[in-house]
C-alpha cells in the first residue's frame, strides 16, 4: 500500500517517504485570519463610535440654536435670545465665555440682529430706516454655535452651525 505525497505525478510507492503536506493542513487558519482582521475591525468600530459622537454633538448644537430661534420669532431682542440659548446650552454642554471661541470642552454662541430692505436683501441697513415704497425693513437674527471636536480616531475639527431667522 502506497502513500500519496505532496506530488500529484508520483504514484506513491512503498519506498517514498511518508509526510503530511503543509499546504493542505487547515489547523489554525481561522486563528491567523482573525489575528489579521481583528485590528481592522476594532479600528472600524472605534471610528464609527467616534463619528457617531461627533454627529450627536453637532445635532445638539442644532437643537440649542433652534431653541433660540423660537425666542427670536417673538422679536424679543438679542439679550433675550442669548439668554434662552445659554439656558438651553447649559443643560447640554459647557459654555465658553461671551466673545470667546469654542474649544474642546466649550461651546461658543453668538447672536446678532440685522435689517435689510426687500429691494436689496444683501445690503444691511439701520433697522429704523424706511425702505423704498414706504415698506418696513426686514428684521433678521443670526445665531451660531461653534465647538471644536476632539475624538479618539478623528482629528480635531471645528463644528460650526448657524441659523438665520426672519422675524419681520
Amino acid at each position: 500500500m502506497g502513500y500519496q505525497t505532496g506530488h500529484p505525478d508520483r504514484s506513491g510507492t512503498d519506498d517514498a517517504p511518508t509526510r503530511r503536506c503543509v499546504m493542505r493542513d487547515q489547523a489554525g487558519v481561522s486563528a491567523v485570519e482573525f489575528a489579521l482582521l481583528a485590528p481592522m475591525l476594532v479600528f472600524a468600530l472605534l471610528a464609527m463610535a467616534d463619528l457617531g459622537l461627533a454627529l450627536s454633538e453637532r445635532m445638539t448644537i442644532g437643537l440649542i440654536l433652534r431653541s433660540g430661534a423660537q425666542v427670536a420669532t417673538n422679536n424679543g431682542g438679542v439679550t433675550a435670545i442669548d439668554t434662552a440659548l445659554r439656558a438651553t446650552a447649559a443643560q447640554k454642554m459647557q459654555l465658553a465665555t461671551a466673545g470667546a471661541s469654542g474649544g474642546d470642552k466649550t461651546l461658543a454662541l453668538t447672536v446678532s440682529r440685522f435689517c435689510t430692505c426687500a429691494a436689496q436683501p444683501s445690503v444691511a441697513v439701520i433697522c429704523s430706516t424706511t425702505c423704498t415704497s414706504n415698506a418696513p425693513t426686514q428684521v433678521f437674527y443670526a445665531l451660531s454655535g461653534q465647538k471644536t471636536y476632539s475624538g479618539l480616531i478623528l482629528p480635531r475639527f471645528s463644528q460650526t452651525k448657524s441659523l438665520q431667522v426672519q422675524v419681520r
